[in-house]
């Protein structure tokens, strides 16, 4: 016999958060990710930052990043030393 607190227990099927993460599809990831990814962008946009990360479409190769701030999107190369360059406006 089961009993409420057993039941309580018992994880939704649908409840992400109740998978690993090893576990979950990149549909899945996509999702459960989501929520905290606005966030940051909200918090780090605040504070006027931007977000950096690597588009394939537009970056011609690796040493090449996208900086997305609030209002704008730049890309930027990387040199070995750690400096950046403005590349564009896009």
């Amino acid at each position: 016999m089961k009993t409420l607190t057993q039941h309580m227990r018992t994880p939704a099927k649908d409840d992400l958060r109740l998978k690993s993460i090893l576990d979950l599809s990149d549909e899945e990831l996509h999702e459960r990710l989501r929520s905290t990814a606005e966030n940051i962008t909200k918090e780090i946009w605040s504070k006027n930052g931007y977000i950096t990360y690597y588009d394939a479409v537009i970056c011609p190769d690796t040493r090449h990043m996208i900086h997305e701030y609030r209002d704008r999107k730049e890309l930027v190369k990387i040199a070995p030393s750690g400096a950046v360059y403005l590349v564009k406006t896009l």
